[in-house]
């Protein structure tokens, strides 16, 4: 996809993937995406009967197999490093879960600190500057003491989203469009989000769920690319992938 052979790749699909959701086999074709780009999956033909977001984003963050394929981050077939190898590769990633992901029983402040206290290195001062700095950046200080459950969905989704750029990523993947639809791009996590993508540091998969023309305009004209992905015929037994 990108003409910039020079770079490292952030993800590559060396030969195309198969991944499953539902009833349904999804095919992705050959890619390569490097820092600086950010590409929106969208599935091609009839609305799905299952929403095929979910799965997709669980392959592209390297939390979940695909049922064929190979998919590479910064080199790597993460499947065939060793255990405490894919830890560190995984502290390269951010993965924003919808509306959903953070932790029930925890604080907004508590959540955005997770990846810092689990793959950071720092001292506890310098994990609350950078948290600090989070909440601030995405407007989470009034919410910053609050649980999942005592704000509404477009909140929770800022909240997933500064949990997963807090320690800067390389690759960021978004199951799904988040609070898009409220704010058409213009919201504070999008902004943000948009702002981080022009640093050309990052790369970034947005995986969603149907056609959304609105958001595919909006994202073409912010220098975004469209990728297609189809349903195929299925060719494994259901219990290989159910």
């Amino acid at each position: 996809m990108d003409s910039q052979t020079d770079k490292e790749a952030v993800l590559k699909l060396v030969d195309g993937v198969r991944f499953a959701a539902g009833p349904d086999l999804w095919q992705l074709d050959p890619i390569r995406i490097v820092a600086g780009e950010w590409v929106a999956f969208v599935p091609s033909g009839r609305e799905p009967s299952v929403d095929p977001s979910g799965p997709l984003s669980f392959v592209l963050a390297s939390m979940e197999r695909p049922v064929r394929g190979t998919v590479e981050l910064f080199g790597h077939d993460i499947y065939r490093l060793e255990y405490g190898e894919r830890q560190r590769m995984r502290a390269r990633l951010g993965f924003v879960h919808g509306y959903g992901g953070l932790i029930s029983n925890r604080t907004v402040r508590e959540n955005i600190a997770l990846p810092a206290s689990i793959h950071g290195r720092m001292t506890s001062s310098e994990e609350q500057i950078l948290v600090g700095r989070s909440l601030h950046t995405l407007a989470l200080e009034k919410v910053a003491d609050l649980r999942p459950h005592e704000m509404d969905g477009a909140t929770r989704w800022r909240a997933c989203l500064a949990r997963a750029l807090v320690l800067k990523p390389a690759w960021l993947v978004l199951e799904g469009l988040g609070n898009w639809e409220m704010d058409r791009g213009r919201g504070k996590g999008w902004t943000y989000l948009l702002e981080r993508q022009q640093l050309g540091e990052m790369a970034t998969a947005i995986c969603l769920p149907c056609r959304n023309p609105g958001f595919e305009n909006w994202f073409d004209e912010h220098g975004g690319t469209i990728v297609w992905y189809r349903r195929v015929n299925m060719s494994i037994p259901p219990e290989r992938y159910s």
